[in-house]
């Protein structure tokens, strides 16, 4: 093999890294924006607020069926200690399911399909089912990923829409 041969081959076995490392970095942010969505989905059904709020950026906006929207993190974990508490008790089994993720850069927008299934607080029985789709965008803030906006519309539901009062 000549040395123009093996500079070649070289240079082709470089750039065949190269675009591994980035094909590698694609899948490691997917991967940690799943984790970002899991953690935040975990710490709901078991009502952890502080933790919901720690999967938000700084700016972040959230705007949930039948709720205003709400802006900064500060405000968010308000929000979320002082309203949706009280629609949301922890009683209610989250199946979060169907993610579809695009990257861009240090940016990224996903939708996921969350089925709620609220009970009967005594036995755990089921009483009914709500499926609705989370519309989100995540920005990579100082290394990690967090959720930079948030949208829930619930598809289907109770008949006349609204969550369920006198469970809890």
């Amino acid at each position: 093999m000549t040395l123009e041969e093996m500079e070649k081959r070289l240079k082709a076995s470089e750039d065949a890294l190269k675009e591994l490392g980035k094909r590698v970095r694609v899948t490691e942010d997917i991967q940690e924006i799943h984790e970002v969505q899991r953690r935040y989905v975990n710490a709901l059904i078991c009502t952890e607020w502080d933790d919901c709020a720690d999967c938000f950026s700084e700016n972040a906006k959230v705007d949930v069926y039948l709720h205003e929207p709400v802006t900064g993190n500060a405000a968010i974990r308000k929000w979320f200690k002082e309203e949706l508490s009280k629609t949301h008790a922890g009683k209610e089994g989250d199946v979060l399911v169907h993610p579809v993720i695009e990257l861009d850069g240090d940016k990224a927008k996903g939708k996921w399909l969350l089925y709620m299934m609220y009970c009967y607080p005594r036995t755990g029985q089921s009483l009914f089912w709500v499926q609705g789709f989370y519309t989100m965008e995540y920005v990579r803030e100082k290394g990690k990923w967090k959720i930079s906006y948030m949208n829930w519309e619930e598809r289907m539901g109770l008949p006349g829409g609204g969550p369920p009062t006198g469970l809890f």
